[in-house]
């Protein structure tokens, strides 16, 4: 009977954008029933696209399927908790507001999971404390869109070995697109290399090599043309 009550207050709330939605979530104190709501419908809205992203992105750096599922769980979570925090920036258009909220989601990810890498202190799977988080049924991640662009990096990606593969994901953690040199951070470095085996300065080889077979595999006509 819960259940179905809870459902039906999300389905009435489908037609909000997610900035109304962020905004019932951030009632939490005053109106805990709606923003449990908001959320529910929140959590529909963007779960599959999320457990998606972070499947190709952390899977390998956070133990596959479980780790995946504890970091989507703790970026809801953590949305949650920072509603009040999303700036819309005066965006009406649904899919431009689409696209802000998933990155806003993206970096919540990326710095949870940076935390994680860190340490090395695996977090348990977090539920919100609302009925609503054991109600939605968690689907499985649906097709993203994509782009032959796109495809080719993944491809290229796959191309590497399973070390290259974990080197190039850590790395690109910390990427930022407008600094010319970069590197891992020297903690980050060494706790990569204790887990593969080795030290900081091969696994500064190993990013090196693999970056020079990602740029290869990208430039190759052939690979270009298939």
């Amino acid at each position: 009977m819960q259940a179905d009550q809870a459902r039906g207050a999300s389905s009435e709330l489908a037609g909000e954008s997610d900035a109304d939605l962020m905004v019932y979530m951030a009632m939490s104190q005053d109106d805990p029933s709606t923003a449990g709501s908001a959320w529910a419908e929140f959590y529909r809205r963007h779960v599959n696209y999320l457990h998606a992203v972070c499947l190709r992105a952390y899977a390998d750096l956070l133990g596959g399927e479980p780790g995946v599922c504890d970091l989507v769980a703790e970026t809801f979570k953590r949305a949650y908790e920072n509603a009040d925090k999303f700036d819309a920036d005066a965006i009406t258009d649904p899919d431009r507001l689409r696209l802000r909220t998933r990155a806003w989601l993206g970096r919540i990810a990326q710095r949870i999971a940076q935390t994680w890498l860190r340490g090395r202190s695996k977090l348990p799977t977090a539920f919100l404390q609302q009925d609503t988080w054991q109600q939605v049924a968690g689907a499985p991640p649906t097709q993203q869109a994509t782009t032959p662009r796109i495809e080719r990096v993944r491809e290229a990606i796959l191309s590497l070995s399973r070390r290259e593969q974990i080197v190039i994901r850590v790395t690109m953690q910390w990427y930022q697109p407008d600094q010319a040199h970069q590197r891992l951070p020297n903690d980050v470095a060494a706790e990569l290399a204790a887990t593969l085996k080795t030290t900081p300065e091969n696994i500064r080889q190993i990013r090196r090599r693999a970056m020079r077979k990602l740029e290869a595999y990208l430039r190759d006509p052939a690979v270009s043309a298939s």
